[in-house]
């Protein structure tokens, strides 16, 4: 590919993003610089700085973008239930961090992980915890983040092989006692040994919708 100039229209923004969240999806966050995003789109490393400050600051591009890819339906008619929001927010972060694994890190900085579209989307959330259950500003916030909180800390621990170039092909050691490939397992996870349960136990999704739906339950409770 010819080099391409800062000032042709093919550089811009949007193509500088697009072209890092490639890199990212594709070699995770340990591969993205600079120079490898110049490298991506056929440019000097120094003519990006045209466009964005530095790393940090396309980082924060990054994210709202991927985040503006997956939208909440904060205008679906009729509007949806505190139980439907927390169920949409879910399945959509859900598809958004396995599309995305780079982003699970990247949403547990503050710079990240706020941005205008994030806030309004939590404060879509809020409403719904408000509206369905009367509880104050306050409570309602509590719970939105305890809901984003526990899916990114799902996604963060099975979801490491991108972001830190790791085999995610290595069991993990209740994957191990479950499949009876530990001697000494502990006495009450011994149990577990050969559990018809296994893949369930095991099974990210399926650890985020059981844990959502005992947040959930216990939200409702008060």
């Amino acid at each position: 590919m010819d080099p391409v100039s800062a000032e042709s229209p093919k550089l811009t923004v949007p193509a500088i993003v697009d072209a890092a969240i490639a890199v990212a999806d594709r070699d995770g966050m340990g591969a993205l610089s600079m120079r490898r995003i110049a490298d991506e789109l056929g440019v000097g490393a120094m003519s990006l700085y045209r466009h964005v400050a530095g790393k940090d600051d396309l980082i924060e591009e990054m994210t709202v973008e991927v985040g503006r890819r997956f939208p909440y339906p904060i205008d679906a008619e009729p509007a949806l239930g505190w139980r439907e929001r927390v169920a949409a927010a879910t399945d959509i972060d859900w598809e958004l961090y396995q599309r995305h694994p780079w982003v699970v890190q990247a949403y547990t900085s503050p710079r990240y992980g706020f941005s205008i579209e994030s806030l309004r989307c939590l404060d879509w959330l809020v409403g719904g915890f408000m509206d369905g259950l009367g509880v104050d500003v306050e409570v309602a916030t509590e719970m939105s983040l305890t809901v984003w909180s526990y899916v990114n800390g799902v996604a963060l621990a099975v979801l490491p092989s991108v972001a830190l170039d790791t085999d995610s092909d290595v069991p993990g050691g209740l994957v191990d006692v479950i499949e009876g490939r530990v001697a000494d397992a502990p006495p009450h996870l011994a149990g577990l040994v050969g559990s018809a349960r296994g893949g369930e136990l095991t099974d990210p999704r399926a650890q985020v919708d059981r844990g959502i739906a005992w947040l959930c339950a216990g939200f409702a409770a008060g």
